[in-house]
């Protein structure tokens, strides 16, 4: 098939909460759903024919509401087009578009219909993100192609999802499949759908974990290659965690669906599926390294912050120290050096440093997606080291960021009680008094990053030639400054090469 279009019809039954109806307290939240893919209507229109569960109506609500917005994306609202409402009996009820995306009905609607563009979007850093069809392939995210069925605090919705495909289409999740082109999904907001032709699957068991990885499109790299690298960097976390997540886990790696630079990717970890979209790189070993880099981050969310416990804004705590473990963990595997390592940590500094729009993390977390998101990188990141080389200088290298990172996990990971992210990550991060400084200045305030004191305290030296910092380990090092290093992973591929003697 060509690049054609696809039409989608999609039944539901459900019990939505709040938005669409209202249920009482007992009602299972339950949606039923087809999906059919027409090869012979266009590829980025999809229609989409629902059906509520009537006995589970007890009242209506006539507002209808769509995603608007997610990750950077923006006027998703505006992909919602020809919406049809009908009651019990079939009678049309009458529809009044509010703004794209918001609409008002005259009644209470059982049955009901639309159309959604999933068109790639031009902007890149959302692709990643939200629901395209393209080259017959795409990624459908339930949580955007369907209403809003639930408000913030209600338990997730449900859902039986049965695809009718066009002629060698597949479908790939890691949701439970219960018969032929059906799945069970435990929450449709966290549920990915990869459709289309091509996609090649791989599979390997770690302890109680399945690792799934989808690949589509050519690599510099092999598909069992990249299997390994997910397997040894999921390996990594779950002994730095002490806990197997004991469930399936969707990696899914393919091209943009449009071009984009050489070595640009783009990713989301969603409940226990990672989407990884990138461009690829011009030498093997250059790809490889970046597919490492991609994964080590990702995996990473599969503990922090999807299986905790916490709400809000807390992106700089999740992101930044995400970031530094990620480099953490791949100096200890032996896959960068420490000089890379250092590289990694100057080119944060600077960029930091570059920020005209000082506000602190707190702050930035509220706006990540507008004007804050580098920051939450850049300079959670440098806050992520400098707890490190607090919490290994005070402690005599016995405890390090990775042991706060558990601390945290095992404090706040699920089913614990909901807390505010910002509050319960600050609790703990304040019990440790040489991390206060950190806390005050450069995460609660907007205080310019001062480290050389830190950096001089473990043994590394920061130059500035033509406006760009750099990093180095000091020719002359106290016994002290030695130790400090060796924690940080210095030696680390000298540990190694003797191992492998």
């Amino acid at each position: 098939m060509s690049t054609t279009a696809a039409k989608f019809f999609i039944y539901f039954t459900a019990f939505p909460a709040l938005l669409l109806l209202f249920f009482n307290a007992q009602a299972q939240r339950k949606i039923q759903a087809n999906i059919r893919i027409d090869e012979n209507a266009s590829l980025s229109n999809v229609f989409i024919e629902g059906e509520f569960l009537r006995e589970s109506a007890v009242a209506a609500n006539n507002n209808w509401s769509f995603l608007t917005s997610s990750a950077g994306a923006e006027n998703l609202g505006e992909r919602i087009s020809d919406l049809n409402l009908s009651d019990l009996d079939g009678q049309k009820i009458s529809v009044k578009k509010l703004i794209a995306g918001e609409y008002s009905a005259s009644g209470k609607a059982i049955f009901w219909s639309y159309k959604i563009d999933l068109t790639a979007l031009q902007n890149v850093n959302a692709m990643a993100h939200v629901s395209w069809i393209k080259n017959e392939r795409g990624i459908l995210m339930p949580g955007d192609l369907f209403p809003q069925f639930a408000a913030d605090g209600e338990p997730p919705v449900s859902a039986s999802v049965k695809f009718d495909l066009p002629k060698d289409w597949n479908v790939i999740t890691r949701e439970r499949k219960i018969g032929e082109n059906t799945f069970a999904v435990e929450d449709v907001e966290k549920a990915i759908f990869l459709v289309g032709k091509n996609w090649r699957a791989r599979e390997v068991l770690i302890g109680k974990s399945r690792l799934n990885l989808a690949l589509s499109g050519d690599w510099q790299f092999s598909d069992d290659e990249a299997l390994k690298i997910a397997a040894e960097i999921y390996g990594e976390y779950e002994k730095m965690f002490g806990e197997s997540l004991n469930e399936n886990i969707q990696i899914s790696l393919a091209r943009f669906p449009s071009d984009v630079k050489f070595g640009r990717w783009e990713a989301e970890t969603r409940g226990a599926n990672l989407t990884v979209l990138s461009s690829d790189m011009p030498f093997k070993t250059q790809s490889l390294q970046r597919l490492h880099e991609q994964l080590r981050h990702e995996l990473f969310h599969l503990w922090i912050p999807n299986r905790l416990a916490l709400t809000g804004n807390y992106d700089w705590f999740y992101e930044g120290f995400a970031v530094y473990q990620s480099l953490k963990t791949g100096v200890a595997i032996n896959r960068i050096s420490f000089e890379d390592f250092l590289d990694t940590l100057a080119q944060a500094y600077d960029s930091n440093r570059l920020q005209t729009q000082k506000i602190s993390l707190i702050d930035a977390s509220k706006n990540r997606w507008s004007v804050a998101n580098n920051q939450i990188y850049a300079r959670g990141m440098i806050v992520a080291f400098l707890c490190d080389a607090a919490l290994l200088r005070q402690s005599g290298g016995r405890r390090s960021v990775s042991d706060v990172l558990k601390q945290i996990y095992r404090k706040h990971r699920l089913p614990n009680e909901s807390r505010d992210g910002n509050t319960a990550i600050l609790e703990i991060l304040k019990q440790h008094i040489e991390l206060n400084a950190v806390v005050e200045n450069y995460i609660e305030g907007t205080a310019k990053i001062d480290w050389k004191a830190d950096l001089e305290s473990i043994g590394i030296e920061q130059t500035e030639e033509n406006s760009f910092t750099h990093l180095k380990v000091k020719a002359k090092l106290t016994g002290r400054q030695k130790n400090l290093l060796d924690d940080l992973g210095y030696n680390n591929w000298r540990k190694l090469s003797e191992k492998q003697k």
